[in-house]
């Protein structure tokens, strides 16, 4: 492996960082208004004060609920052909 530049890697670090920055700050919210899917999402989020950071935390009662619908979603998929 074929070593860098000091100067070299801080430019990639700098201009990494600075495309996750522009992903998280400018092109995420601007998907907020691309489709009203999306808005409607946003939209109860903020309505219902909900902290998405939070989600990380399994201590928070809206995760486990979350939790516990996915896994069920998941666990009652229907199987086979439907009612005819």
């Amino acid at each position: 492996m074929e070593n860098k530049s000091i100067l070299y890697r801080i430019t990639s670090f700098c201009a990494t960082c600075g495309i996750l920055w522009a992903m998280v700050f400018v092109a995420g919210p601007m998907l907020i208004n691309t489709t009203p899917a999306f808005r409607t999402l946003a939209d109860f989020v903020v309505e219902s004060d909900i902290e998405t950071g939070e989600f990380y935390y399994t201590d928070v009662e809206i995760v486990g609920h979350a939790d516990h619908n996915a896994r069920s979603s998941m666990e009652y998929l229907p199987h086979g052909p439907g009612p005819e």
